[in-house]
């Protein structure tokens, strides 16, 4: 027989010693984890409610889109779209002049499509034809917003994301039932023209450095669009923080280009970086400063035709009108600043059509003017700070329309001015269009002038 025998009774106690130490070893050890754990929660960027909360807040990818979310899609003459996507041309919010259509009706083109203000919308898409980018999107994004529609998201990605996620393409636009859309907008997303000369704002000139360079608003920086940009999408958080590290959070920053739909692009980087960002236009700066008072009397080149690879010389003459009134006098001198925008992917400042809109002013077609406050004084800021010297800038385009160089005048006498343009470009007529300013206020004389390059 086989005797199992048990260890003496006086091991037991060390066993439970044993026990009890390892127990308490794996306790002090999920302490500390816990410890550190906590201190992760505290400093997360996410759960802390920082930047990048806000990031999440307003980019969907196509993972997260469900169908309770309506899927816009803003693109113009698209051929596929993402399935269940419903399609209204971001042109489409637009009138003749590059203007905002009245917000009636653009809350009427929303309603048609079968959206409601309650609706939960994902905006996506682009303007192929504009080459492409976010810039539609995010300037749909903040129209909506304006119009006071709180859930309305951008999608994180593109068609070629979707399909990647496993969601389907169709060649149709989705249609829904009519509805009514009732905007409630927020006017604190916009800058009028006082609140740009006396609200101690920051202003950000988002156009290209080039146009920045030769004229902008006093004390603005230039901060370009395509600086918070990476891959045709806004760039990371982290980087955006680079950015704009030169900005103060506590102050409101006001954004401006000739096209608003690009400035948006900015204005969307601020406010996920927790700016109280608002728009502003160009065009209307210079709509409230003195009148341009001088008309373009001659310009040609010599020689023309110009070999290619050879300099011609461009030669402009300019006349002063009588000053309408003595307030806009210059004392004969003007300031020259280019006014570059592209017409095909947005529009040059701003205008919405609605009687309650804050800071805005009807003129004789019954829209409003976006932040414009009606009136043409300049600000006893401005006007100390405006150069009143007459500068001239010749803008040569190619035989496609594209921009192919800008030229500086330089004024030999009376209001005479001239440059030389090196034309190393390939054989054809180019066109010639002559841009001018005086005391901020400025004047484009489009194609006065073509140059045959053989």
């Amino acid at each position: 027989m086989i005797t199992l025998s048990r260890p003496p009774n006086n091991s037991y106690p060390c066993n439970e010693e044993r026990k009890g130490f390892s127990i308490a070893k794996t306790m002090i050890i999920y302490g500390i984890i816990s410890i550190l754990l906590y201190g992760l929660v505290l400093t997360s960027p996410v759960l802390a409610g920082t930047d990048t909360g806000r990031f999440a807040k307003v980019l969907v990818s196509p993972e997260d889109v469900s169908t309770k979310d309506i899927v816009l899609d803003i693109s113009p003459s698209a051929t596929k779209y993402m399935e269940g996507a419903i399609n209204i041309n971001y042109e489409g919010f637009l009138g003749e002049g590059g203007q905002l259509k009245p917000v009636s009706d653009i809350a009427k083109l929303l309603g048609d499509a079968g959206i409601s203000q309650n609706d939960s919308l994902v905006i996506a898409g682009e303007c192929l034809p504009c080459g492409g980018g976010p810039s539609p999107a995010i300037f749909s994004y903040w129209l909506l917003k304006y119009l006071g529609h709180d859930k309305v998201r951008v999608l994180d990605g593109n068609m070629d994301d979707w399909a990647a996620a496993g969601r389907n393409i169709s060649n149709k636009s989705a249609t829904r039932q009519k509805t009514e859309y009732v905007p409630q907008l927020k006017p604190e997303l916009l800058a009028t023209y006082e609140f740009v000369v006396n609200g101690g704002a920051q202003i950000v000139d988002a156009r290209p450095a080039r146009d920045y360079g030769i004229g902008s608003i006093p004390g603005a920086v230039n901060i370009p669009y395509e600086k918070v940009l990476v891959n045709e999408s806004i760039k990371p958080e982290e980087d955006l923080q680079k950015v704009l590290a030169g900005l103060e959070k506590d102050r409101p920053v006001v954004v401006y280009t000739n096209v608003g739909v690009e400035a948006s692009l900015v204005w969307f980087a601020l406010t996920l970086s927790g700016y109280d960002a608002r728009l502003y236009s160009w065009r209307d700066w210079l709509e409230n400063q003195p009148k341009f008072n001088f008309e373009l009397t001659d310009v040609e080149a010599k020689p023309n035709p110009v070999k290619t690879g050879s300099t011609t010389t461009i030669t402009a003459s300019f006349q002063e009108k009588q000053m309408a009134t003595a307030g806009n006098s210059s004392g004969g001198e003007a300031k020259l600043t280019i006014k570059a925008g592209c017409s095909t992917c947005g529009f040059e400042g701003f205008a919405l059509g609605t009687s309650g809109a804050s800071g805005a002013s009807a003129n004789k077609s019954g829209t409003i003017q976006l932040s414009s406050s009606g009136k043409t004084a300049q600000s006893s800021t401005a006007a100390q700070t405006a150069d009143s010297a007459l500068r001239c800038t010749a803008i040569v385009n190619g035989p496609d329309g594209s921009e192919v160089a800008s030229t500086s005048l330089l004024r030999t006498s009376g209001y005479k001015f001239v440059g030389i343009w090196n034309a190393k470009v390939d054989p054809g007529v180019y066109k010639v269009s002559i841009v001018a300013s005086v005391s901020g206020s400025s004047k484009t004389f489009p194609d006065v002038l073509e140059v045959k390059v053989t």
